[in-house]
């Protein structure tokens, strides 16, 4: 009986498979039970029959028993398995010492990236790549026993849990560079954005939207400052969307969503235009902000809340807060 320690990642949008060796792999569950999974497993031109038993608190260390079969043996498994397969495509990526199995999920689990690393111990130190993103180690939602009955499909996605957003701000950082008011403006009308989503229990995609939209909003400024030597709104409303876009355009963001996005930037100054919870809260977040830093007299505050503000969360920050 081994012992096997290993530690779990997702993977960032900025992983390439170039070059990389890798091997189709077919997997699925005779048993699922916790205390002790039973696994058949097609892996390129081999097959094998994995035990496993409970992994410990801290999710890294687990007993393990594997037995290499036949691949007819496999084959035949496998119809025992019913609807609990998994097909991914895994890729072998060396780093020092190391080497990262890096899983891109197929089928109805499409969208899943997952990073696996054995080590030596729990503690033992390794090299991260910067391709490599939030540690999920203990997670039980991504281990391929859970994501076999449970498709990510099928998973209630928390905005923004898709598409990397913690990737777009870091492109907001770089792009403003030095310039720390706008960066800090964005980042705080993403936090209000985030907070008043969830308290008005908006759907995944409108609220995916209005994050992003969110952190880019005023994307335009800069081009504009050099274009007109002016932030005026309607300029910014020009400039911005194609500078998003531009941004925008390694992250493989749908049609619609990333239509959307530019939609609400190149708009964010015509209240008029606003047509859905997405844009209403975003605006809502904004003006919280340029109340806070000074943009906005707060003497025009009693119409902006009788005009602007829709939403319960919204509209209670704004008394609280300013009223």
């Amino acid at each position: 009986m081994n012992i096997e320690i290993e530690r779990k990642f997702l993977v960032k949008n900025n992983f390439s498979v170039e070059g990389l060796h890798f091997e189709k792999v077919k997997q699925g569950y005779i048993s699922t039970e916790p205390e002790h999974s039973v696994r058949i497993r097609l892996k390129g031109n081999k097959a094998y029959l994995t035990i496993k038993g409970k992994s410990n608190e801290s999710g890294t260390t687990r007993f393990e028993f594997e037995k290499e079969i036949t691949v007819n043996e496999a084959e035949q498994l496998l119809l025992l398995c019913k609807n609990k397969i998994i097909v991914k495509t895994r890729y072998y990526f060396p780093a020092g010492k190391h080497t990262f199995e890096v899983d891109f999920f197929e089928g109805k689990n499409k969208g899943i990236k997952i990073a696996e690393i054995e080590l030596t111990n729990e503690n033992e130190d390794f090299i991260k790549p910067d391709w490599l993103g939030e540690e999920v180690t203990g997670d039980i939602r991504y281990y391929n026993l859970y994501l076999a009955e449970h498709p990510f499909t099928s998973w209630n996605i928390t905005a923004c849990e898709s598409i990397d957003i913690l990737m777009i701000i870091k492109k907001m950082i770089n792009y403003f560079g030095k310039d720390v008011r706008r960066i800090n403006h964005a980042l705080k009308v993403h936090a209000y954005v985030k907070y008043i989503s969830y308290n008005e229990n908006i759907s995944n995609k409108l609220q995916e939207t209005a994050e992003i939209a969110a952190v880019l909003h005023d994307i335009g400024i800069k081009v504009c400052e050099k274009k007109y030597n002016s932030t005026a709104g309607h300029y910014q409303e020009i400039e911005g969307p194609p500078v998003a876009k531009e941004l925008l355009k390694e992250f493989n963001i749908p049609g619609k969503t990333l239509n959307r996005v530019l939609y609400i930037i190149a708009n964010h100054h015509s209240y008029s235009k606003i047509d859905n919870q997405d844009f209403q809260i975003l605006i809502e977040a904004d003006f919280l902000v340029n109340f806070e830093e000074g943009n906005e007299s707060k003497n025009i505050i009693p119409n902006i809340r009788k005009k602007i503000f829709k939403t319960k969360t919204g509209t209670e920050l704004l008394e609280n807060i300013f009223i």
